[in-house]
């Protein structure tokens, strides 16, 4: 009994010493982001009102470079290990500027006419420096969401002969009334439609369901299912032919076909890093009753 109880207490008495230590942490980030910023300011104001009348030595000003990017530095740090998700969505646009804009301020006001050439250069390479390691994530995420969406790939293959089809083509023989229907050279809706499905029924009796799914993926994510009911329902189970047109890399399974519905299983090729979405643009086809 008496080392259960002792088992049970150890984590709870713990707690005030983690809460305790990340308050601290917490509170030493804040110090030093408003003793950079701080200083920033200072120097800023006293080169606005023309009073750093001496350019700063090489050697000093080297030291400045490498102390302000050193602060810079560990704000950031301590912010990534210390901020929980929500603070980060809050606050984490104040931490990332704060630093660069005190960076930028401070080596600009410490640029006088005069100052050696190349104390100079190697001033500015230790900011730019310490400011591409910073903002790397954030240029690399840019650079990616503009890689991973492709624009949207059609096939060129001649149109089917369709009552529901506005082209009148010669058909090609032997291809699916439901593939068929996947030329039609509408334009694609615009990123906010998530679902268009017009329904279309011909003389003959036949009928045909065609239009567009977007499917979002979150971050993490990798699979999904797409539900399409049709209502109403066909007579007999339809045709059903899909294709991708936007998104990365995706694997579709016609997972149930009914004549009330159908649900396709899509899988990424990869599991999405950011908020991603497949566009799919499909047709059912349902022959004319006996």
């Amino acid at each position: 009994m008496t080392s259960e109880s002792t088992v049970n207490l150890g984590p709870a008495a713990g707690e005030p010493l983690v809460s305790a230590a990340a308050a601290f942490g917490r509170w030493s980030l804040g110090t030093l982001l408003g003793l950079l910023c701080g200083v920033a300011m200072l120097v800023t104001w006293r080169w606005l009102a023309e009073a750093l009348l001496y350019p700063l030595p090489t050697p000093a000003l080297l030291c400045v470079g490498v102390f302000a990017a050193a602060a810079a530095l560990t704000v950031r740090l301590m912010w990534r290990s210390l901020a929980v998700a929500s603070e980060r969505s809050r606050l984490g646009w104040l931490v990332a500027i704060l630093p660069s804009a005190a960076i930028l301020a401070l080596g600009a006001a410490l640029s006088l006419p005069g100052t050696a050439a190349g104390g100079l250069i190697a001033f500015w390479a230790v900011l730019v420096a310490e400011e591409l390691w910073a903002w790397r994530p954030t240029v690399w995420r840019w650079l990616r969401r503009g890689r991973a969406m492709p624009s949207p790939v059609r096939l060129d293959l001649p149109e089917a002969p369709s009552p529901h089809a506005l082209p009148t083509e010669s058909p090609e023989p032997g291809l699916p009334s439901a593939a068929a229907a996947l030329l039609d050279p509408r334009p694609t809706p615009p990123g906010f439609v998530r679902q268009q499905l017009p329904r279309s029924g011909a003389a003959d009796g036949s009928e045909q369901l065609s239009g567009w799914l977007r499917m979002p993926f979150s971050a993490g994510q990798r699979t999904a299912s797409v539900h399409v009911a049709f209502c109403p329902p066909f007579a007999k189970t339809p045709e059903l032919a899909v294709e991708q047109l936007d998104g990365p890399p995706t694997r579709i399974k016609t997972a149930l076909l009914l004549p009330h519905g159908a649900r396709m299983d899509l899988k990424l090729s990869a599991t999405a890093k950011e908020p991603t979405a497949v566009l799919l643009q499909f047709s059912v086809c349902s022959k004319p009753p006996a």
